[in-house]
């Protein structure tokens, strides 16, 4: 499904982003070696373009609810699922059930192991209370 794609380039686009700062450069490469049809690309604009708006907020949820956890000691790449699943949640209408199962796949395939209940826990947490 493109949606899925659309997600994948977002999180490794975060991910990169965390280390090298913005590369739009990247972003469209990563876009155009997915594949992504009109539809794909402009899912993933929008979500990236929400991510980068939101940022500030989005990370105050996630401090907020990660409680005994600093920030600075998650996974880069979990921290990229939980922005990624925070900002789909709240700014966009996907069902729940399909954020949290894309988001955890995503976590299970370029995190480790706990990531995947880690990063299940902290978004269905954000889900029940927020929704």
């Amino acid at each position: 499904q493109m949606r899925t794609l659309a997600r994948e380039v977002v999180y490794k686009y975060l991910f990169s982003r965390s280390f090298n700062g913005e590369d739009p450069s990247l972003y469209r490469s990563l876009s155009a070696e997915s594949k992504l049809d009109e539809e794909g690309k402009k899912f993933a604009d929008s979500l990236l373009k929400c991510i980068i708006k939101n940022n500030d907020e989005i990370l105050s949820v996630i401090e907020g609810i990660v409680e005994g956890y600093k920030m600075e000691r998650i996974y880069t790449a979990d921290k990229c699922s939980l922005i990624m699943g925070i900002a789909e949640l709240t700014y966009f209408d996907t069902p729940t059930a399909v954020v949290i199962d894309q988001v955890v796949s995503l976590s299970g395939i370029y995190s480790t192991d706990k990531s995947v209940d880690f990063v299940n826990a902290i978004l269905a947490k954000y889900a029940k209370d927020h929704k």
